[in-house]
Order: structure tokens, then C-alpha cells, then sequence
């Protein structure tokens, strides 16, 4: 199989009389989940692909899941206790994780230019923020997705617009 496969969790119990199991993660599943057209669930070791029919989450951390060929309690009983996993990262990445990708970049703003290099993720007490040095110079810019207008990664730029006054 040349699909790289990433663990969604264990199914845990069946729900009701239709063929349902129950998925619990030891991390935040992404909201792509509910939109996957196959899990891998192993099997004695065997990855055994299953067409999905539902994927529902219920948290971040539990789904029920209805597979095709599923299709009553002892055939969902069965699968308990199986490790179950997917074609696709199926965890959410820390903010800390997608905002790091962009250390090393240029900053421009729109009104101010060039405003300095990203050098580091900085936590303020739960306000995570860029710093960005220019010299010698500090300048600290809270992560807000809002903030960014364009990325162009050939030139390693990342083109801001930051309210007026913030800098």
C-alpha cells in the first residue's frame, strides 16, 4: 500500500444495533474527518480498508463512525478494541506548529514596509506573537490570521496589514 496511514484512535464500543462503533483519539481530531470517503482499520494486523458511510464527530475526541459492510452490532463488536486510521493527517496542528512554518520570513506591511525578519514564536501569557527583529530593533506582532494579505514563498515574504497605529 503506498498511502501514508495516520491514526484516527480505537474504536472503543458499538452504538446501537446498526453497525456503529464508537471512535475515541488521544488527540483533537480536524474537522476533515467527517469528510473521508475510507478508513484503514487493522485487523489482526491487517490494514483492512472500509468504504465510510458516516463519520460524525461528536467532540474533538469522539465519532461515531458507520462503515460500509458494518451492518449490525456483532459484526460492530468485532471491531472493538481495533486501532483505526486514515489517508490524511487527521489531527489539529497547535497554533504554535502552523505559525512556526513562517520563521526565517520578511514582513512587509502595506502602509509601513518592510518591518523586519520573523525570528522566533513568542507565548505571552496565551497571546502568541511573532518577534520580529530588524537590527536591532523588536518589533512583536500578534498571530492573527486576519493580519496577512499574501505569502510569497519563492521570496520567503509575508505581505501584513496591520491595523492603523500598530506599529
Amino acid at each position: 500500500m503506498d498511502k501514508k496511514l495516520h491514526p484516527l484512535g480505537k474504536i472503543t464500543k458499538r452504538h446501537g444495533y446498526n453497525g456503529i462503533v464508537v471512535l475515541v483519539s488521544d488527540q483533537p481530531l480536524n474537522d476533515d474527518v467527517e469528510h473521508l470517503e475510507e478508513v484503514f482499520v487493522f485487523i489482526d494486523g491487517l490494514q483492512v480498508p472500509f468504504p465510510v458511510e458516516e463519520f460524525a464527530l461528536l467532540t474533538d475526541t469522539l465519532a461515531h463512525v458507520k462503515l460500509e459492510f458494518v451492518d449490525n452490532k456483532e459484526e460492530a463488536v468485532r471491531l472493538v478494541g481495533c486501532e483505526m486510521y486514515a489517508a490524511i493527517t487527521p489531527h489539529k496542528q497547535k497554533p504554535e506548529a502552523e505559525w512556526e512554518q513562517w520563521i526565517g520570513f520578511a514582513v512587509h506591511d502595506t502602509q509601513y514596509g518592510k518591518i523586519g525578519v520573523i525570528k522566533e514564536i513568542k507565548d505571552y501569557k496565551g497571546n502568541i506573537v511573532w518577534q520580529v527583529m530588524d537590527g536591532d530593533r523588536e518589533t512583536l506582532i500578534s498571530l492573527y490570521p486576519e493580519l496577512v494579505t499574501n505569502i510569497d514563498h519563492e521570496a520567503k515574504i509575508l505581505h501584513i496589514t496591520a491595523p492603523d497605529g500598530y506599529f
